[in-house]
């Protein structure tokens, strides 16, 4: 018998009732996406900074894994915080972490100073991502899909403009500017969002048991289970795509990189063409295409490094990128759909269990590669297996609709 039961018809969304409502919920929209910007830049941030800190290359893998610590810390907690006292407090202090770490970042010269700062602007992007993802949800309930795939869209956006933007400055503008720079954007939405208006916590007044019921809810397992696959191949592809081209097809320069580049350009696209089309395709459908894409990129991956053609490796990691695409987000509108009450602290434990798989992939890529280059690329077979299994396994059509979404 299946633990999710039939995919339920979302609910209808209320918001154009009146248009003071409709136009305040845009504003909301608005906010929260360039919040998720913010947190692409968060996540890639220190690797942009890296190379021009002058601290030893062990104090170097400890701040590379700071802000991923601060962003887990975060993800288990503010998820019951969002449900009970709503989305505008924590989206404050998040946007005051951020911002006020990076802005001291430059005046910092000790490790602890460095590594409390680090950690500090990892936990506000963590608060960004579990209640921009729980907020999209609540406010577009009628299309959770094709909102959050958008909002992966606003995510990839970020995540690929601060590497760009160091790269842009190089030899113009030094880091310390640059990070001031940067952290001007979230110091401005913070005083933008003061006067705006948000929802109420969906469960205010209610006590903290109910929200933490829902965590023994098989449903949220499942959901977790897909997305460890996920974001373990999706972090795995990104450590390694550069280096599996270097060390197998040896182009020249700096070529390598462009397998990443790919992947990051594929990631943002299809998240704006799920988006798109999600309305239409229902979401069990997309998760199973996303994994045959998935597949199908590793296929040409694997043929292209047997035959030694670059282009062809390129473009075989941007089949992979389209195929993981939308798999976090589709997952995410699932669960909304189930835990329509307890968003917060349900994307809270999924991502808790998302960024375990985050850690386990490149490590399992590592494995696999020091076998044979190539090896990595099990990781992404295994992860669209293991993906597949469960949603046959765990999600069924909708009953009598031939799995399409009105």
């Amino acid at each position: 018998m299946s633990v999710l039961g039939h995919e339920s018809p979302a609910k209808p969304d209320h918001t154009s009732a009146a248009p003071s409502a409709a136009v305040a919920t845009r504003a909301q929209i608005w906010f929260v996406h360039a919040c998720m910007f913010i947190f692409g830049i968060v996540l890639l941030l220190m690797g942009s900074l890296l190379p021009a800190m002058r601290v030893s290359a062990a104090h170097a893998g400890s701040l590379g894994s700071l802000p991923l610590a601060g962003i887990l810390a975060a993800t288990v907690l503010v998820g019951p915080v969002f449900d009970k006292g709503g989305p505008k407090p924590v989206l404050m202090l998040s946007l005051a972490l951020i911002a006020g770490a990076m802005a001291v970042l430059p005046s910092l010269s000790s490790w602890p100073a460095l590594a409390v700062a680090a950690l500090a602007y990892g936990f506000g992007g963590g608060i960004l991502n579990t209640v921009a993802n729980a907020l999209v949800s609540v406010l577009r309930a009628s299309s959770r899909a094709s909102a959050l795939n958008l909002l992966g869209f606003s995510f990839s956006l970020g995540a690929i403009a601060a590497p760009l933007l160091f790269s842009a400055a190089q030899g113009t503008l030094s880091p310390a500017i640059l990070l001031q720079i940067l952290a001007a954007a979230p110091a401005a939405i913070l005083l933008l969002m003061l006067p705006l208006k948000f929802p109420r916590g969906l469960r205010a007044g209610e006590p903290l048991s109910v929200l933490l019921a829902a965590l023994r809810h098989p449903a949220l397992w499942i959901f977790g289970i897909l997305l460890f696959f996920e974001s373990g191949n999706e972090n795995c592809v990104f450590v390694w795509a550069g280096r599996l081209v270097a060390d197998t097809l040896r182009p020249s320069g700096n070529l390598a990189d462009l397998a990443l580049v790919a992947v990051s350009v594929a990631l943002g696209a299809g998240r704006l063409l799920a988006a798109l089309t999600s309305r239409r395709v229902a979401n069990r459908t997309l998760l199973l295409a996303s994994c045959a894409i998935i597949l199908g990129g590793s296929a040409a991956v694997a043929s292209a490094i047997h035959w030694r053609g670059f282009v062809e490796a390129v473009a075989g990691f941007t089949v992979l990128g389209l195929g993981m695409a939308s798999v976090f987000p589709t997952t995410l509108a699932i669960a909304g759909e189930r835990f329509p009450g307890e968003t917060g602290t349900a994307f809270g434990a999924i991502m808790t269990i998302a960024l375990l798989g985050g850690t386990a992939g490149p490590l399992a890529g590592g494995w696999l590669s020091a076998r044979h280059p190539a090896g990595v690329l099990w990781v992404s077979v295994g992860a669209a297996a293991g993906m597949i299994l469960t949603v046959v396994a765990a999600l069924r059509p909708a009953a009598g609709t031939l799995e399409k979404r009105r």
